[in-house]
């Protein structure tokens, strides 16, 4: 038996929850989310060389992956993987990019199912941006 981090009740030390307070994994000292997220030491302009996130903090909002290399749900970076991305050039579901492939992508050049672009684009529905306006 544990005290909870939480109410300090006594817990099991395999308890899921806290059968007094609620709080999630109780017998823990510390808890900051579920998931899987790695952060490199080395920083470049501010940034971590690779931040790998698919985690939800205990408030349950998902972690953005933002790194030079970026891989995760939500992501910003040099290069970025996920499913909704910004990124120089990304590889996402949705994403805002220079250089993309993706379902979904708003982009300088772009291979998606559906996109806008500003230079070169291919996919089913893409269209270029000057063309969308009337130019």
């Amino acid at each position: 038996m544990k005290p909870c981090r939480e109410c300090q009740a006594q817990i099991s030390e395999q308890a899921l929850t806290c059968p007094q307070c609620g709080a999630p994994y109780p017998a823990r000292t510390s808890w900051d989310g579920w998931g899987f997220e790695y952060k490199s030491s080395l920083m470049i302009a501010g940034l971590p060389l690779v931040h790998i996130a698919f985690k939800y903090r205990p408030n349950r909002r998902p972690v953005l992956a933002k790194g030079v290399i970026a891989i995760g749900q939500f992501g910003y970076g040099v290069i970025c993987i996920s499913q909704v991305g910004v990124g120089l050039i990304s590889l996402s579901q949705f994403t805002l990019a220079g250089f993309a492939l993706a379902q979904f992508a708003v982009a300088y050049s772009l291979v998606a199912q559906f996109g806008i672009y500003w230079a070169e684009g291919r996919g089913q529905w893409v269209f270029k941006f000057a063309e969308l306006l009337g130019f």
